[in-house]
């Protein structure tokens, strides 16, 4: 049996979200994606949608980061910019920023830095076995998901909050966020993530029916795109 996986970066590792026909949602916490295997082991496949880069370009910006700033217009702050792997090697923020000035002229956001964990987390599954792993930005996914209009509240805004919402429990016949969000202390688990990981499953599943968009179409290497 194979499944399909939404994951969101949380301030406890990993917030991970799928569907089964039997049970409905169901959600966890991990602290570092090997532990994937841990509640999926029933599984022979999985096909894992995650809102962090995955394959990573020897140079920056990447293509898929310039593209996916031009779909969401206003929004596009909401990209970062991925590091190259020469970048993650860099073992401090002033190490990190001195490289990327001297190899490209420009600096890296304490933002970006602050990213770096995860995003040597997912380099390291890339090599786990029965893994598919697919890169998706959930503003991206809620524009698909919105009949391809930007969202332009904040997701950390009430406003913009509700109409993420509604969005999702259009698409999932079973989503309830107070059943979620009572599951988990807001310290390791924002409201948002878990609507950024339930959109991020949208766009997995449909990378698996066929349904997908990708930024760019044709990468220069093979999966260095964003579904949504």
């Amino acid at each position: 049996m194979s499944l399909v996986i939404g994951i969101d970066g949380c301030k406890s590792g990993w917030f991970v979200v799928w569907e089964e026909s039997d049970t409905g949602l169901q959600s966890c916490v991990i602290p570092k994606l090997t532990n994937l295997h841990e509640i999926t082991n029933k599984f022979d496949r999985l096909t894992v949608g995650i809102d962090m880069p995955v394959v990573l370009s020897a140079s920056i910006p990447r293509e898929a980061d310039q593209l996916a700033r031009r779909q969401l217009g206003k929004k596009a702050s909401s990209i970062f910019s991925a590091p190259t792997p020469e970048m993650l090697k860099q073992e401090s923020y002033a190490d990190v920023r001195r490289f990327s000035q001297i190899q490209f002229g420009k600096s890296v956001s304490i933002q970006s830095w602050n990213l770096f964990p995860k995003i040597r987390d997912v380099q390291n599954a890339l090599d786990m076995e029965q893994l598919d792993l697919f890169e998706i930005h959930p503003e991206l996914s809620f524009k698909a998901l919105n009949n391809g209009n930007v969202i332009l509240e904040s997701k950390k805004t009430l406003e913009g909050f509700l109409v993420r919402k509604l969005l999702l429990e259009n698409a999932f016949a079973t989503f309830v966020f107070e059943t979620i969000r009572a599951q988990y202390l807001k310290k390791d688990v924002a409201n948002d993530d878990i609507l950024d990981a339930l959109v991020v499953l949208w766009s997995a599943k449909r990378v698996t029916s066929g349904q997908a968009r990708f930024l760019p179409e044709h990468p220069n290497k093979p999966n260095m795109r964003i579904a949504y």
